[in-house]
């Protein structure tokens, strides 16, 4: 019997659906926006993209919720140099004075509650030093550590003596010249551990070397010494008729270095030429991960390359060498802008990331107008207030923007502390509220 019209039509319509669908090429997943892969037991992330996604990503409260500092009235904010200040988990605020060496306490209203420490002998006090600074830092427990020199002292959260230790210097010193207050991070003091760095040079120096920054670890027993890793930059010298001085070229190839006491001590070391970070685990002496972001780099405008020259190398450098030459070998680096220009791990893990300015993403940064004691006017790029955040895995979230001017020194679950002068070099502690329920 004859297949009737009405279905021989229905049966092409069919055909014809299923070649249309057989013929559509397969959906491409999306490219994933981080890869990890393991080497040697360092877990290694790749970021190419960011978790949040539009209109999410954490948000900091638009000005201040808490703001510590006068010109004139009360005197006890009249702050002249300040160290760090960090957030108890009772809301008190806790400020370093580093022109007296005393802790400062106050509650969110600007009331003083207690002071501790300062310059003296007695418990809780410490002698100032000519080439270090005292640092002020937070254990669990709201144990507050005062590092100042050789000394370390610890108060509880009422400003209250816990403990003051000093350095065996003359046992530390059996090691050679290795040194507590000349590495490239304040920080030496992290728990139990002390983390000590020395800088090998060659002798006699050659025209253009690279120099080896060592960075070791050692416990308060002070019983063995080990070496976390050697970090290395390039350098030159200059003959100044007398002796040949090393020389670091602010322009050229070297790295950044910090350390954070929780979750865990950890070393931390930002690659120059490339956005890279490393995480060295203090207690076990070892490298852990290593975490990568794929992002375009800025050039320095010849401007901001010659005020790096003119002010920002070392001493030795005499004014008659400042001018950059660009067919100096040494100053072919000029290319070279570090996108990490700063870091810190917060209280949950999390990496912040102050970084430069990244033209791909819009993001410029502002002009900061400079005027040297000979008249000079400079306008240079500012520093950035854009902070990228990494999960704990070394995944990368996105980007958070704070005040340009803001010395961040702590940052809480869900606060942000930092420091900023005015325009009259009036010291601030500003706190602001930080949200973390986006993403």
């Amino acid at each position: 019997m004859a297949t009737p019209t009405w279905a021989r039509r229905l049966q092409a319509c069919w055909l014809a659906l299923l070649a249309a669908a057989c013929s559509e090429a397969p959906v491409e997943p999306p490219p994933p926006a981080f890869t990890v892969t393991d080497s040697g037991g360092v877990r290694i992330v790749v970021n190419s993209g960011q978790q949040w996604g539009e209109g999410e990503g954490w948000r900091v409260t638009e000005d201040p919720v808490v703001t510590l500092g006068v010109r004139d009235y009360p005197i006890e904010q009249q702050f002249e140099r300040l160290g760090e200040a960090i957030r108890l988990s009772d809301g008190t605020i806790v400020a370093l004075e580093l022109g007296d060496m005393q802790l400062q306490a106050f509650n969110t209203s600007g009331d003083l509650l207690w002071t501790a420490g300062g310059i003296g002998d007695g418990p809780g006090e410490t002698r100032p030093y000519p080439d270090t600074r005292g640092v002020l830092t937070k254990l669990p427990g709201d144990t507050l550590q005062l590092q100042n020199g050789q000394d370390r002292v610890r108060f509880n959260s009422t400003g209250e003596v816990i403990e003051h230790r000093k350095v065996d210097y003359a046992r530390f010193r059996r090691w050679g010249r290795i040194f507590l207050q000349y590495c490239p991070f304040e920080p030496y003091f992290l728990h139990d551990q002390i983390v000590v760095c020395h800088s090998q040079m060659p002798d006699p120096r050659p025209d253009v070397f690279t120099r080896e920054q060592t960075i070791m670890r050692t416990t308060w027993d002070l019983e063995r010494l080990d070496t976390l890793g050697a970090f290395f930059e390039t350098a030159w010298t200059v003959d100044d008729n007398r002796w040949r001085t090393p020389i670091r070229s602010p322009l050229g190839l070297k790295g950044i270095f910090g350390v954070a006491i929780r979750p865990r001590p950890t070393l931390l070391f930002a690659r120059n030429d490339n956005y890279r970070i490393e995480y060295w685990d203090i207690a076990a002496g070892a490298l852990t991960m290593v975490v990568e972001r794929q992002a375009p780099r800025r050039a320095r405008t010849p401007d901001e390359a010659d005020f790096l020259v003119k002010w920002t190398v070392s001493a030795g450098f005499g004014s008659d060498r400042s001018a950059r030459d660009p067919d100096d070998d040494r100053w072919s680096a000029i290319d070279s802008v570090s996108i990490a220009q700063g870091f810190l791990l917060d209280e949950l893990g999390y990496l912040w990331v102050r970084r430069g300015p990244s033209p791909a993403e819009v993001d410029q940064s502002e002009l900061q107008q400079i005027t040297t004691p000979d008249g000079e006017e400079w306008a240079i790029p500012a520093a950035s207030g854009l902070h990228d955040v990494f999960r704990p895995d070394g995944v990368y979230l996105g980007t958070v923007k704070l005040p340009q001017d803001l010395r961040i020194t702590e940052v809480g679950p869900d606060y942000i502390i930092g420091l900023v002068r005015d325009q009259m070099d009036i010291q601030y502690v500003w706190m602001y509220g930080l949200d973390r329920g986006g993403g």
